[in-house]
């Protein structure tokens, strides 16, 4: 039981983050960007290496 439930309920924190669009173009290019487009790909290196092995032209709407 949590803080803010009661017996026979659950909850989950809702943790921030940023809402994104990945894509993974052709020729080996992954790009991430926010809702309101800005570039994000510099700040998820890790996410981008992951995402290299999408095939091409693939997109994904997220959270990170």
């Amino acid at each position: 039981m949590g803080p803010l439930t009661g017996p026979g309920h659950a909850a989950e924190l809702k943790w921030d983050g940023y809402r994104a669009l990945l894509g993974r173009c052709t020729g080996d290019q992954v790009l991430i960007r926010s809702r309101s487009s800005g570039n994000l790909t510099a700040e998820f290196p890790e996410i981008v290496a992951a995402a290299s092995q999408l095939p091409d032209d693939t997109s994904l709407d997220g959270v990170m």
